[in-house]
Formats: C-alpha cells, sequence, structure tokens
C-alpha cells in the first residue's frame, strides 16, 4: 500500500499581522465601498492571527499586469519549491535521483516549461523522471495531488513519487476590484509550498498509508470558486455559499469514502482537513458532529499561515505527524474542497 513517508513545507519572508493587514485593506477598500465598517469586519471572523507573502505590503497599493504578476509567480514558485522539497528528502534520507515521478499542483500562475522542469534543473533528479503537471484545483490541490499520486505508486510500486503544492495566492489581489469576493480573499489568502515524498510498497520506506481516496464534484456549482482571466491577472471568484454547500453534503460525501472500507465516522482519531475560514471549519465540525479539539490542527494552521490554498491541508498533516499523537492502527482522514465544486478525500492509517 502506498505510504507517505515525508512533508516538507515553506513560506516566504514577508510576513504580516492580520491586524495590520486589516487596517491597510480598510484604507483601501474604503475608496470604492460605502459599507467597509461592517464587511471589513471579515479580518476578524476568519480567525487569523498573520500571513505570510511573497512580496512586501506596499506591492498591493500598485497596479500590475499580469505579465508583472506571473513573473513574480516564477520567480517565488521555484523558490518554495526547492525550500519544501530539501526539507521532505532531508527527512526521508532520501536523494532527488531516487525520485520516479514529480507531480506539480499549482493555480495561481502559469510556466511553460512547467515550474517542476525548472526543479530538475537544480536538483539531481534522473533525466527520465516523469513529470505531471497539474493546474485548475485550487485549494482542493493539495489532497488530490496526493491521491494521484497514491494511484501511481499503486501502478508503480517500485517507485517513489514527489508531489509539490505551491501557491502564491496573493498575487492575485486586483487592487481596482472592489467587490465582496476580492475583499474576503484579501482577509484569507496567503502564499506557500509543501513536497510530499509518498512510496511505493515495494519500497522500504515507512510511513503512513494512504488507504483509499473519493472525489467529487458537484453538478450546477461551477461559479462557487475559481478565478476569471483579466488582462490584470487573475480575479477571483468566491462564493458566500460555500459552507452552506459543505453542510448539505459533507456527511454522505464522507460515508462514501468510510463504509466501501468499512468504518464510520466515530473510526476517525485524525482529521487533515483544509482550512478554507473559519466558517468553513465550523460548518464541517457542525455536520459531523466533531468535539472542539478534532480540527485543532486545522485551526493551528489557518491562525499562524491563512488559508495558501492547495498546500494548506499538507501544513494540516504535516503538523499531525510531527506532532506524534497518532498510534499504530488509528485511522485518519483528510479533506479539501476546491473549483468544481470539488470535494477531495483521502483515508489515512498510520501503522
Amino acid at each position: 500500500m502506498p505510504r507517505i513517508v515525508a512533508i516538507g513545507t515553506a513560506v516566504p519572508p514577508h510576513s504580516a499581522e492580520q491586524y495590520r493587514i486589516q487596517e491597510h485593506a480598510a484604507a483601501h477598500f474604503g475608496n470604492g465601498r460605502r459599507d467597509i465598517e461592517r464587511l471589513i469586519r471579515v479580518f476578524e471572523s476568519v480567525r487569523i492571527k498573520q500571513r505570510f507573502f511573497c512580496v512586501p505590503q506596499d506591492w498591493f497599493d500598485r497596479q500590475h499586469t499580469f505579465q508583472e504578476r506571473n513573473d513574480t509567480y516564477l520567480e517565488w514558485a521555484q523558490r518554495l519549491s526547492i525550500q519544501a522539497i530539501e526539507q521532505c528528502l532531508g527527512r526521508a534520507g532520501v536523494k532527488a535521483s531516487e525520485i520516479g515521478h514529480l507531480l506539480f499542483v499549482s493555480t495561481s500562475g502559469m510556466a511553460t516549461p512547467s515550474i517542476d522542469a525548472r526543479l530538475l534543473n537544480h536538483f539531481g533528479f534522473d533525466r527520465h523522471v516523469r513529470r505531471t503537471p497539474i493546474f485548475g484545483l485550487g485549494c482542493a490541490g493539495g489532497a488530490a495531488g496526493v491521491a494521484r499520486a497514491a494511484e501511481l505508486a499503486k501502478a508503480a510500486p517500485d517507485q517513489r513519487i514527489l508531489l509539490v503544492a505551491v501557491e502564491l495566492s496573493s498575487l492575485t489581489f486586483q487592487p481596482q476590484d472592489f467587490s465582496k469576493s476580492n475583499l474576503v480573499a484579501s482577509a484569507l489568502f496567503a502564499d506557500g509550498a509543501a513536497a510530499v515524498l509518498i512510496s511505493g510498497e515495494g519500497v522500504p520506506d515507512r510511513g503512513v498509508e494512504l488507504v483509499d481516496s473519493l472525489t467529487t464534484t458537484w453538478p450546477e456549482t461551477l461559479g462557487v470558486m475559481g478565478w476569471n482571466f483579466t488582462q490584470t491577472g487573475l480575479e477571483v471568484i468566491f462564493s458566500k455559499s460555500i459552507p452552506q454547500l459543505l453542510a448539505r453534503h459533507i456527511r454522505e460525501n464522507i460515508a462514501g469514502l468510510l463504509e466501501p472500507n468499512g468504518l464510520r465516522l466515530d473510526g476517525i482519531r485524525h482529521y487533515a482537513i483544509h482550512p478554507g475560514g473559519a466558517k468553513v471549519l465550523e460548518s464541517f465540525q457542525e455536520a459531523l458532529g466533531l468535539d472542539g479539539g478534532a480540527l485543532r490542527h486545522s485551526r493551528e494552521v489557518l491562525e499562524s499561515f491563512g488559508n495558501m490554498s492547495s498546500p494548506t491541508v499538507l501544513f494540516v498533516l504535516e503538523k499531525i505527524l510531527s506532532s506524534g499523537g497518532a498510534g499504530a492502527g488509528e485511522w485518519g482522514l483528510g479533506a479539501a474542497f476546491g473549483p468544481g465544486f470539488t470535494s477531495e478525500l483521502l483515508l489515512l492509517r498510520w501503522n
């Protein structure tokens, strides 16, 4: 059975406390909205204390072309990917030359050749390493990437597979967009990267077993989340209906993963849930009837890093692994949600 062997994470150097960002946003959005005093409270309700960005705060005051934004994405996507990979492979004691397949997940910028090809020129990957860049999954991309890596590992059990997820969502901020969606995004999104080493069962690496996964895309939900592509870059689509969608569907959705594996919800001990925001976590917790501590790792990541889109669920999983609180035979659930509207679920078992 495929196993998660190690996880590495990285964030850029510019950190900002949430109340400082709130002050900055209030001044900016106050130029275009009369209801800013009411709406600006979202910065407090999302329960974030600090976030990390690849650009300084005054960058957001200026207009930027799509090319300027994407050039910055290319630079920092590579930098953060390198840091996350070095940490991941260092923890596993594995060389880049031992990787058989490299998956790269990102939705906040574009590159051809893709970022994974550029990483080959930095690390000592074998020149025959297989590469799969994946675009468009948004916040679901980290969990989806792990699921795709597990499927590849089942097909090639003697291989090690490296997943890299990186997002620079801050670069998508549009200063001329005074919509509520852009305001909410500016209260939530941050930058970061994660790398995950997944090994097939023929490789003598120990780790958390990837038992199963489930992808679900609900029809007629294309407008819930995503990007509009404009002349100045990516413009956020962010619906207030996301917590309600989860509350309505998530319990049944999770049962669709657990029941074929002979499990019920009360058999899950560990939750690695993508913290899209405080309301998302509250909806998830209420729908499943979980106690207050069940999602503590997700809340800690949200508080310390914000919503980094696809890497965020991997930050949560890394926190669970590093805490050492999981025992042999215990079950875990990973979950992330993204454009489509799509749910990506992972069933994990510690050994």
